[in-house]
This record gives C-alpha cells, sequence and structure tokens, in this order.
C-alpha cells in the first residue's frame, strides 16, 4: 500500500506531540542504510526533546521505515515528503550527507520553511526542511507526480547554482514564498563554506552539498560526530 509505515510508534507521549526527524534512502547511489544509522545517532545525541526517526525508503533501513513509493533518481525522492499522509506531526528533515554537532530542537514559527541557500539569497535549499505538520504544502507532490520525467528534464536543462533540481522545483511550486529556517535553527553551516578548515565553535548542522561527501573528510570532529 502506498506509503505504508513498515513500523509505527505513537505520535503523542502523554499528550504532547512527539517531533519526527526524517530523512530519505533511495537504493543504488552513494547513500547506504549505514548513513540513515549516522544520521540517526547524532539525532539521538542532540535532540533532548521527544522525539522518532524516519526514513522513507525503498530498503530496510535501522529505524522506522515508511515506504518510498516512488523510484524517482537522486534528490526528486524528497518530493515523496510532500505526498499525502506521510507528514502527520511537527516534522524536521535532514539530508543523509548533515553531519548534526550540536542541539537542534526546533523552534520554527511557519507551517513549512526551507534552509537559505549558502549561495543565492533569493534561493532555498532542501537540505533541511521544516513542516509543523499543519498546511503541508501537498501540491508539490500533486504536481510532480503529473509528469515527473519532464520536470526533472526540464530543472536540469535550466540548473543555475543553488536553483536546481527539487529545491528549485519547490521554490518554483510555491511561488518562491518559502519561508527559511536558518534564523529558528540556530548553527546551520555549510562545510564548504564555513568548516572545511576547522568547526566553528557554534556550529550545530553542517550541510555537505557536493564534494567532499562526510566520508571523504578525515578529521577529528568528523570522527567525533559522524560515526
Amino acid at each position: 500500500m502506498e506509503g505504508e509505515r513498515v513500523s509505527c510508534a505513537d505520535r503523542e507521549v502523554k499528550g504532547v506531540q512527539v517531533l519526527t526527524v526524517m530523512c530519505v534512502l533511495r537504493s543504488g547511489g552513494i547513500y547506504t542504510p549505514e548513513w540513515v544509522r549516522k544520521l540517526r545517532d547524532a539525532v539521538e545525541r542532540n535532540i533532548v526533546g521527544r522525539h522518532k526517526f524516519v526514513c522513507l525508503s525503498d530498503v530496510e533501513v535501522p529505524c522506522e521505515r515508511i515506504d518510498l513509493a516512488v523510484d524517482w533518481p537522486s534528490w526528486w525522492g524528497k518530493i515523496a515528503m510532500f505526498r499525502p499522509g506521510v507528514i502527520d506531526g511537527p516534522t524536521l528533515y535532514f539530508d543523509l550527507d548533515t553531519v548534526i554537532t550540536g542541539p537542534v530542537d526546533p523552534n520554527v514559527p511557519h507551517d513549512f520553511a526551507m534552509l537559505q541557500s549558502f549561495w543565492k539569497e533569493d534561493m532555498v535549499g532542501s537540505g533541511v526542511m521544516w513542516f509543523s505538520g499543519q498546511n503541508v504544502p501537498h501540491n508539490v507532490y500533486t504536481k510532480f507526480v503529473k509528469q515527473p520525467k519532464a520536470y526533472m528534464a526540464h530543472y536540469e536543462r535550466n540548473k543555475d547554482g543553488p536553483y536546481v533540481g527539487d529545491q528549485a522545483f519547490i521554490h518554483d511550486t510555491l511561488n518562491k514564498d518559502v519561508p527559511t529556517i536558518n534564523d529558528h535553527l540556530p548553527g546551520i553551516k555549510s562545510y564548504k563554506m564555513h568548516c572545511h578548515r576547522r568547526l566553528p565553535a557554534d556550529a550545530r548542522i553542517i550541510c555537505f552539498h557536493g564534494v567532499p561527501r562526510p566520508s571523504e573528510v578525515k578529521t577529528e570532529w568528523m570522527e567525533k560526530h559522524w560515526r
């Protein structure tokens, strides 16, 4: 069944809604269930509040799994998060190549928010996203699913820096009116821009985009936080 949860836990504990931390793993690329485990463990070390860790995937993973139910390649699998029935409570999403180094309990006053692009002020990134569970923009999924191959081809042809892939599609579908998460989730850094020499003292969330990947960085702080 589309969207079936392979393993479920109660989303409320004593009347308090539990935060879901989510990632997406599409098989066939460089990412494996081991990347899911490392992100899961980093979240466990750094989130204080009650939470659960969930992965949308087409393979078995070391956490609760929601069937990905699509065969869209690469980053396009993230569009499945916008499918009705997937997000049903407060949810914080991280790309698998995110390294968590400090507290990440969110306090975001928006129904939906995305990462502010590190390269272009008027663009957003999909490496970190927030859903309150209310007013989920399902139109991102319902629009894309009508002609996925056409949209994938369009955003490949017209890519321009961070204007590429799923984040460009989401940006355009929501008419560029997308709140950013950075001011409400402190310590978000780009590895390329902020961390390639040392880990900044205020860093909490390190976003790797392109190369190098976390698996290619051999530093003391990486060994501590990505394990």
